[in-house]
């Protein structure tokens, strides 16, 4: 059921931008993401339809957040648990549970386009996350964040 509502108010939100003077968009796109899981701290500036948030593992959004499109934002990572196996070890329901990790993002953060974000992140308030970055870790906040594995280069103050 939880789907169904993502994807009413999701592509509602797509029509709601046929209209050039709708502010309509940003409260659907944030209803749907809202009835997936994800937990918005007042109200994000712009999320572009075409970004995939997984709320799995709990996602945090603050005020003033952008988000371009393409965006992949994941909150769990069955990666770890495919190793196990290969190796020949058991998992059990403890092990599934380390799969979900959060993901936060801080205040008037910009999240550029192709991003992708991993499972335990936190992103601070006022940063820069660069197109096509691949981020995960802790960030703190004013941080320009580029590259592949990303790292922080600079200072969005300077």
């Amino acid at each position: 059921m939880k789907r169904i509502l993502f994807y009413i108010y999701s592509y509602s939100a797509i029509m709601a931008r046929l209209f050039p003077s709708s502010c309509f968009y940003m409260k659907l796109i944030m209803k749907a993401h809202r009835s997936a899981g994800v937990r918005f701290i007042g109200i994000p500036e712009y999320i572009d339809h075409d970004s995939y948030l997984d709320p799995s593992g709990g996602l945090t959004i603050s005020q003033g957040v952008v988000i371009s499109t393409k965006v992949i934002i994941l909150t769990h990572d069955w990666s770890f648990l495919k190793k196990m196996k290969l190796k020949g070890k058991t998992y059990d329901e403890s092990s599934y549970a380390m799969a979900f990790n959060s993901v936060e993002i801080g205040e008037e953060s910009f999240v550029g386009a192709g991003s992708v974000i991993l499972p335990g992140t936190k992103i601070g308030k006022y940063c820069i996350v660069g197109a096509g970055a691949v981020v995960k870790g802790v960030f703190e906040d004013y941080s320009v964040i580029v590259g592949s594995p990303a790292r922080r280069i600079k200072d969005v103050r300077e």
